[in-house]
């Protein structure tokens, strides 16, 4: 397909995204509530302080994507025995979840959320989830992204654990279906250190694929998100803890609240500065008179 035939951009909710639009950042929950209905509801009240753009969860549904005979790949819980039963603790019912997506918009910030299962996929359609996030492990379940792709809503694809032949059988298979795809640049590390931060595929991203670009951040810190904005990421995704100190397999590679309120108000001056530059030959002149002052 000819770059200059595909999509720029696309419409999250009411936000446009992509190149010439603001850097839409997202705030990834996702199990760092472990399995609080009340903490999932605090950390969207705290995001909603930061400036971020969206807060992501992830709807898994233990019987539609394991079994209780599965095991931890890395037994990090000392309340679950197995995988399948903290993906269980992890549930909400529909009810709940809506009642999250709602306590959202009345935030101001769009809900996203990973469906993991072609249940969960039916069950976030439900109460209107406006974007498909896939993660990492799932770029290559084509069935998944072929059932999300049918809602015609956009589907953003991490690359942690793609080659570029997943990636662009993925890209294709989202646009068969009519779907637009964003890419985020992802290294699956937790935390992710700074000679794999991959910055430097942003671009490589956004010229094989002509679609918007994201990053999507293991680090640990703000430095990385700032980098990708300065880079042209139209999207930056962190994942976000209210402390250090609180339980979760993602805590080590996350931001803390406040942090992420930093890193967006980071973003928003690197993109005044991008959206001003300055002549170097007229500002020298502007300040002449301050040469006589020393």
């Amino acid at each position: 397909m000819p770059m200059d035939s595909l999509r720029q951009d696309v419409m999250i909710a009411n936000r446009t995204v992509g190149v010439g639009y603001p850097c839409f950042v997202i705030a990834e929950i996702a199990q760092a509530h472990d399995g609080s209905l009340g903490t999932a509801h605090a950390y969207i009240d705290a995001v909603a302080k930061t400036g971020a753009d969206a807060i992501k969860f992830q709807t898994h549904i233990a019987a539609a994507e394991s079994t209780p005979a599965e095991t931890f790949r890395i037994n990090f819980s000392k309340q679950d025995k197995s995988r399948y039963d903290y993906w269980q603790r992890m549930e909400f019912t529909p009810r709940q979840w809506q009642g999250l997506a709602d306590h959202c918009r009345d935030k101001n910030l769009i809900f996203l959320s990973s469906a993991f299962s072609e249940q969960a996929i039916d069950l976030l359609e439900e109460i209107g989830c406006p974007a498909w996030k896939v993660g990492s492990g799932e770029v290559t379940s084509s069935h998944l992204l072929s059932r999300m792709a049918k809602t015609n809503k956009p589907v953003l694809l991490s690359s942690g654990m793609s080659s570029w032949a997943d990636l662009e059988h993925a890209v294709t298979c989202v646009r068969n279906e009519g779907a637009d795809p964003v890419i985020f640049q992802c290294t699956t590390a937790y935390p992710c250190p700074p000679e794999r931060w991959g910055l430097n595929v942003i671009e490589e991203l956004r010229k094989r694929f002509g679609c918007p670009v994201g990053y999507s951040d293991h680090s640990g810190n703000i430095y990385a998100g700032l980098a990708a904005a300065s880079l042209g990421a139209n999207l930056v995704e962190v994942h976000v803890t209210f402390s250090y100190e609180c339980f979760g397999p993602d805590v080590s590679a996350s931001v803390t609240t406040s942090d992420l309120k930093r890193l967006v108000e980071g973003i928003r001056q690197i993109e005044t500065s991008l959206m001003n530059p300055i002549e170097k030959g007229s500002l020298a002149e502007e300040l002449t008179d301050l040469r006589t002052l020393f």
